[in-house]
């Protein structure tokens, strides 16, 4: 990653937050900057890919297309989890996932009303959407 490219800057409209952050790291010397790049962000990055990666490998699998959807509690859960896979799974909207999320984290409405969880409701949505 380059070091004169502030990776805490987004196209989006940004929060006080992510203003402060920015601001902060624009004013840190190069290689507390090059350190929080290595040792914090891209380690963060590449654990949301690995998350995203597993997620997609498993919903293709004989298990998820027997209808049985527990082998994605894990990954969905974890990438629930980790702010960066969710923000890059959610925009990328592999396999419907943000409308999923929207509904069973957002708007708090389980898939399955007889079932009280929500990941193992969107788990189960995922599996039925892809393979019924």
């Amino acid at each position: 990653m380059n070091l004169t490219q502030n990776p805490l800057q987004t196209s989006a409209v940004e929060d006080p937050d992510l203003q402060l952050a920015q601001k902060i790291y624009a004013g840190l010397q190069e290689d507390i900057q090059r350190y929080l790049i290595e040792d914090y962000i891209k380690p963060q990055l590449e654990e949301g890919d690995k998350l995203i990666s597993l997620f997609n490998e498993l919903i293709d699998s004989e298990d998820c297309r027997n209808l049985r959807y527990e082998c994605l509690i894990e990954p969905v859960t974890k990438i629930i989890q980790n702010e960066t896979a969710l923000a890059k799974i959610r925009k990328l909207d592999s396999n419907g996932f943000n409308s999923c999320y929207i509904q069973h984290f957002i708007k708090k409405q389980n898939t399955f009303r007889l079932v009280a969880d929500p990941y193992i409701s969107m788990c189960m949505e995922f599996v039925m959407r892809k393979w019924h």
